[in-house]
């Protein structure tokens, strides 16, 4: 295989990148009244994971004093930039935010919604889609898209989910159905994060490469080599050939992976000839 031609594919490496048609697109997660900020903290760190940046924490019921506490900061871990930078928006009246929440939600161009109910369907406000069968938009201009999720007791109220465009649900088991906040949104932010980017296998700073049909020619020119010096039944060379063939064509096999095989059958080829050769003389 072609060494120089691997390593520039090692350098130019990148295991996620935002694909074209949705670089257009800003997503800002928004918790409506949070109460315990040991979630708010956790969600702040799977943020980090899946390279989403903006969080608004909208008329929380934990103190603001908790929610960038040392404990929080724990939580959150490497998404700590994330929970410093939250806008947190207090409401005078908390009981009833819905005419400052309705004015805060005027700043975004799409809302998506999540709830934990919706399975009957007996509420049309809650008819929800699984996270998979999303349709996000494709936009030439800046869009701007909010996530909403609800308080930890009772998740989104019917009031708040009419101002979304699109209601979510994950799927969960019939015995019991309510997940944590915080792995709520990892779910959702995941989802997400594998519909807007373009994923390639790989390992930090030692990505996998994964092999091409020129590669994948190199072992095959090989093994019909060998076949022909195993001296194999006519009927069966093609058979024998086509199953290796076949084989390797519904493998994911790595650059590495082919290497080492292709090393191994190299050596094969190098005995047989050294037989052969014996034979002869």
């Amino acid at each position: 295989m072609d060494k120089k031609k691997t390593k520039r594919q090692i350098t130019a490496f990148q295991e996620t990148q935002r694909a074209k048609k949705y670089e257009n697109l800003s997503f800002t997660i928004v918790l409506v009244q949070p109460e315990h900020s040991g979630n708010i903290g956790a969600i702040a760190r799977v943020m980090e994971n899946f390279d989403f940046k903006k969080l608004v924490i909208f008329n929380p019921i934990e103190k603001v004093e908790e929610i960038l506490s040392y404990e929080t900061q724990g939580f959150a871990m490497h998404g700590k930039d994330i929970l410093f930078n939250a806008e947190i928006v207090d409401v005078k009246n908390q009981k009833n935010h819905m005419p400052e929440f309705k004015q805060f939600m005027k700043r975004f161009d799409y809302i998506i919604a999540t709830t934990a109910q919706g399975k009957t369907y007996s509420n049309i406000r809650r008819l929800a889609i699984f996270p998979e069968d999303l349709n996000l938009p494709i936009s030439v201009k800046p869009l701007k898209i909010a996530i909403l999720f609800g308080k930890e007791s009772r998740g989104l109220t019917n009031e708040e989910i009419s101002l979304a465009d699109i209601l979510l649900r994950i799927p969960t088991s019939n015995n019991y159905s309510a997940l944590n906040l915080s792995h709520a949104c990892g779910i959702i932010l995941y989802g997400l994060f594998k519909k807007i980017n373009i994923l390639s296998i790989g390992r930090g700073v030692s990505p996998v490469l994964i092999a091409d049909k020129k590669d994948r020619s190199i072992l095959l020119s090989m093994i019909e080599k060998i076949i022909e010096k195993l001296k194999i039944r006519t009927h069966k060379k093609e058979n024998v050939f086509f199953a290796f063939r076949n084989i390797f064509g519904r493998s994911l096999m790595s650059k590495k992976e082919l290497s080492l095989i292709l090393g191994l059958f190299s050596k094969v080829n190098s005995i047989l000839e050294d037989v052969n050769l014996y034979k002869r003389s």
